[in-house]
């Protein structure tokens, strides 16, 4: 990606209820969603039985696995010592917090200028408020990203 367009990306400006941080964030997480996943976010589809976790198979393994870590992980570690990892949760907590404050900044910046012009009944209920391209993929990527990393890391590090 050329240096121009990145900075094409990054301008300030004023911050309104279009573009609440005075920047434009969606386009930034375009970018990167594109070159990470190889297509666009826009382009997301929930299509059962190939988006992962979108079937009760892989669901309910997941739930399982997570239990049998974290109730064998106990019961591994009840008469051993505590490991030290403070280092390794720290850096665990602080990537987790800035993912999540990044995701965060995403949904206020879809969610405002709907919020504001049409209200949060609209919002929430409404097809066209909250249920937009970019919302749902952000709700799949929350998802995602607190199954696949959130959870399985923070299983990994109870264990060790």
């Amino acid at each position: 990606m050329a240096t121009t367009d990145w900075s094409k990306l990054l301008t300030f400006s004023t911050p309104t209820v279009d573009r609440p941080f005075g920047i434009q964030l969606w386009p930034i997480f375009d970018r990167v969603y594109s070159s990470v996943m190889g297509y666009a976010p826009t382009d997301f589809r929930f299509v059962h039985g190939k988006t992962p976790m979108s079937t009760f198979r892989e669901t309910a393994s997941l739930i399982v696995a997570y239990y049998a870590i974290i109730l064998g992980g106990r019961e591994f570690m009840r008469h051993r010592k505590p490991q030290r990892l403070n280092a390794l949760f720290m850096i665990h907590n602080l990537y987790l917090t800035l993912i999540s404050a990044v995701l965060l900044a995403l949904f206020v910046e879809q969610l405002l200028p709907t919020v504001a012009r049409h209200g949060l009944f609209f919002a929430i209920c409404n097809h066209e408020g909250g249920w937009t391209k970019p919302l749902v993929t952000l709700y799949y990527v929350c998802v995602l990203l607190d199954e696949l990393i959130g959870r399985r890391l923070a299983n990994v590090m109870y264990c060790s």
